[in-house]
């Protein structure tokens, strides 16, 4: 990485939120955090943040967003990441204030003089609302990296990943809005894998945030994926795959977000060019391969020094 790019960030902290905070925080200039409901509350979401931003010893803007989807009924994954959000950590009350300014006008103040950067690791309810207020944000958006979807498996059907399930019709508006995006789903997130021997990486390194994150990750073991391989931390991939993208492969692809109430309720779906008409319907690319050691040693080092060290 060659230099720090200046990103909102737009989540829903989350135990691999968590762990794509610090990431933000070492390898980007982070200039704002939009929540947003997801994982669990907005409530929850908004506190853990700006608890992650003061346990980290920064300075950052949270905003709140929206409290649920466009148009469906809202769910959570507190089985996963635990009723407060961070696990069974409680969280205390953040002596980091929340901005009295919404998420969907930071975002658009965000974007103000164009070229901007945005990463969203939760559902995309707020960056659909910001897109439906003002659509020149388009045009004003140099790129959104997302993590959320997949052109493979699912993980609460059979083929819909959550963040793409939980507000299918955010996903149809973004995509169908024309703004450039790049895609993690989980084809390529479940690459990337946690386990115990990072726990004690984490708790040996004994700072203050690797102590708390290598807690949060213990949880995340017990109560995520139940297989052998570690627990996929998700939400750094879209992190990462803006700062270091020479770790990620990519490629061009037609993605087609279902909205309707069945099984294929947040599908993404790839089409393929023919069907399109030849040409990809907007500038959206799709992450397929990750260097997962690579990726991991550089969360390792953000969960161990947010603020410190070179940003390599």
């Amino acid at each position: 990485m060659k230099s720090r790019p200046r990103i909102l960030m737009d989540c829903d902290p989350g135990i691999d939120d968590a762990f794509a905070i610090m990431c933000a925080l070492r390898y980007c200039d982070l200039a704002a955090i939009t929540t947003v409901n997801g994982n669990v509350s907005v409530d929850n979401t908004t506190r853990n943040a700006r608890h992650l931003v003061h346990l980290a010893g920064a300075e950052v803007p949270v905003h709140r967003g929206a409290a649920t989807p466009m148009e469906v009924l809202a769910i959570t994954a507190d089985e996963v990441h635990g009723i407060s959000g961070l696990g069974d950590l409680h969280v205390p009350e953040s002596p980091s204030p929340e901005s009295d300014v919404p998420a969907i006008d930071a975002i658009i103040d965000f974007c103000r003089e164009g070229g901007a950067t945005i990463v969203a690791t939760g559902p995309l309810t707020n960056i659909a609302q910001a897109l439906a207020k003002d659509a020149t944000l388009v045009d004003r958006i140099d790129r959104l990296f997302w993590m959320g979807g997949s052109t493979t498996v699912g993980n609460v059907t059979e083929k819909a990943e959550f963040n793409a399930w939980a507000d299918p019709h955010a996903v149809a508006a973004t995509f169908d809005s024309g703004v450039a995006i790049t895609m993690f789903g989980l084809n390529l997130t479940y690459q990337v894998r946690m386990n115990s021997e990072h726990v004690a990486m984490l708790r040996q390194a004994a700072t203050t945030t690797s102590a708390e994150l290598a807690d949060l990750l213990d949880y995340y073991s017990e109560h995520g994926v139940a297989d052998d391989e570690g627990q996929p931390v998700h939400d750094t991939c879209a992190l990462l795959g803006l700062t270091h993208p020479e770790l990620f492969t990519v490629a061009e692809s037609n993605i087609v977000a279902h909205v309707t109430d069945d099984d294929r309720r947040g599908m993404t779906e790839v089409q393929n060019h023919a069907e399109a008409g030849g040409q990809p319907s907007a500038d959206v690319l799709v992450a397929n391969t990750a260097d997962a050691p690579a990726v991991i040693d550089l969360v390792i080092n953000a969960a161990v020094d947010p603020l410190g060290g070179p940003s390599q």
